[in-house]
């Protein structure tokens, strides 16, 4: 059994300049429509030269800040091949690739470290604004800059229930029923990105709930900072989220920043 590991201050400064790098990769391409050819794949969500050049770059450098396997949605290894790791990276090099196409600056980098198929660790950066949000396990959430950041903290809900989604949500569904029911007030936003995510964990939303597919690179970073922050990510059946399956698609969920809402939302209680 290989113990858990822990990242170091140090390690922590080097992951977040590894990932400013890619933001750079990324922003390169984004701020040059010449270089913006679109592919799709099986599942015809769009990856560009962005997801790309910052994929190379993470696989590349992440194994020089703690030695494992990386798993990136842009690098796929076989489930043969991953079934044994103990720990590893897994990345995802432009999550909000639809907001970087539509320039609304609402994507980011998502890198989790995982051990025995868990997020101990995670680590989002923004490239537009150069902010990074972190935390895990063994690390309190935070946000800013590595020596400039602030501690965050998920907020119990104390009036309406302020709902993301992204912009293709609907807005309604058995969820908003429940929390209605049970006596709640629900305002909506839309945001994209796992920046969803960030908004629970720092305090300024409530819950995510989220019906449309995902895959274990879009949860897993953004699951370890909201859970150092205090809120929860689960299935609708209250059951956590699995991960280093054969298929990396996650089933429906829902991220909570006070988690006495699960006993409403969930079906379960």
């Amino acid at each position: 059994m290989i113990p858990r590991p822990e990242l170091s201050n140090p390690q922590i400064s080097s992951l977040f300049q590894l990932m400013k790098q890619a933001g750079d990769d990324i922003l390169a391409v984004y701020h040059d429509r010449s270089r913006w050819q679109t592919d799709h794949k099986a599942d015809d969500s769009p990856v560009t030269a962005a997801d790309l050049a910052a994929s190379l770059r993470l696989v590349a450098g992440l194994p020089t800040i703690l030695d494992c396997p990386v798993l990136s949605e842009e690098a796929l290894v076989p489930y043969t091949d991953r079934q044994s790791w103990q720990t590893y990276w897994l990345v995802d090099p432009l999550d909000g690739t639809r907001e970087f196409l539509h320039k609304s600056d609402e994507f980011v980098i998502n890198v989790a470290l995982m051990h025995e198929d868990q997020p101990i660790f995670g680590m989002l950066f923004q490239p537009v604004t150069g902010i990074g949000w972190w935390g895990g396990q063994d690390v309190a959430a935070q946000q800013g800059t590595p020596g400039n950041a602030t501690a965050i903290r998920a907020e119990a809900v104390t009036g309406p229930v302020q709902v993301l989604g992204s912009r293709r949500s609907v807005w309604q569904g058995a969820w908003r029923d429940r929390l209605e029911t049970a006596g709640y007030d629900v305002e909506t936003r839309s945001i994209g990105s796992a920046l969803k995510f960030m908004m629970l964990a720092n305090g300024s939303a409530h819950c995510y709930p989220r019906l449309g597919p995902t895959s274990e690179w879009d949860t897993a970073a953004p699951q370890a900072i909201l859970t150092a922050a205090g809120g929860r990510l689960v299935q609708w059946s209250g059951e956590p989220l699995r991960y280093g399956k054969a298929s990396t698609l996650n089933p429906e969920f829902v991220a909570v920043s006070d988690p006495d809402l699960l006993a409403v939302l969930c079906l379960q209680g």
